[in-house]
């Protein structure tokens, strides 16, 4: 799991974990399905709940003192994105990583957005870069601040923005998907020097789209979509055996 001595995460040192540290939104604008489904998404996914941790439907309900259906509902939406695993004779359990559903998310993610670029390229105009680099500020702002989560949060902004300039958002639904799997993984290496340089990387690819030149761009931004396994093969062999894989 990633050094919070190097990188601030969302919760202080002593706190409490695992469920217990859950809390719900008491947004009344959003259905508790949605509430319970994007609380125990980002506690997955930010490696707040590990791969192996116990999903108890009873225990969800007596701490958010909510009725059972709708947190079997989130707990069923976190099983189809391959977050949760459900069984009959275990219960519910957050899901590990595999190496193959890694492999298989990157190609998906890489094929899809380089195939994206490829079209938005072309047309790029200088309110396109305007909108990119304000995504941009705002993470220079949180590695100014070294807020890991608030960096990584922005990845997802920088790449789902990016996509909608396509003018093709339904395919972002499945970059998502595959983004999902890929940005747990991302949580265990995220040391604020290689935030920076993934900051540089979307910088990159706008400087080059700004400038017109497509090729650099796309060539960019698979570098960026690269290195996921680059990091993967430079770690060391002690870091690599705390991976959940």
């Amino acid at each position: 799991m990633r050094d919070d001595g190097l990188a601030k995460s969302g919760a202080e040192a002593g706190a409490p974990t695992g469920l217990a540290a859950l809390q719900l939104d008491p947004d009344p604008g959003v259905s508790v399905t949605d509430r319970v489904h994007r609380l125990l998404r980002a506690a997955i996914i930010g490696v707040r709940l590990a791969p192996g941790t116990p999903i108890s439907e009873n225990s969800l309900c007596q701490q958010f003192a909510i009725s059972r259906s709708p947190v079997r509902a989130a707990i069923q939406r976190l099983a189809e994105e391959g977050l949760v695993d459900v069984s009959p004779q275990r219960g519910s359990y957050v899901a590990a990583l595999h190496m193959d559903q890694l492999h298989d998310s990157h190609f998906v993610r890489r094929s899809l957005e380089l195939a994206l670029l490829r079209e938005t390229a072309p047309r790029w105009t200088p309110e396109m870069t305007a909108q990119m680099r304000r995504v941009l500020a705002d993470q220079d702002s949180a590695l100014a601040d070294c807020d890991a989560d608030r960096v990584l949060a922005l990845d997802e902004t920088f790449h789902r923005e990016l996509a909608q300039l396509s003018g093709r958002m339904g395919v972002w639904t499945a970059i998502h998907t595959a983004y999902t799997a890929l940005v747990r993984f991302h949580y265990y290496w995220a040391h604020m020097d290689r935030l920076a340089v993934v900051v540089a990387e979307h910088s990159a690819v706008i400087d080059a789209l700004e400038r017109g030149d497509g090729a650099a761009a796309e060539a960019a931004l698979a570098e960026h979509l690269d290195m996921v396994f680059v990091i993967l093969d430079q770690m060391p062999e002690d870091r690599r055996k705390e991976l959940p894989f």
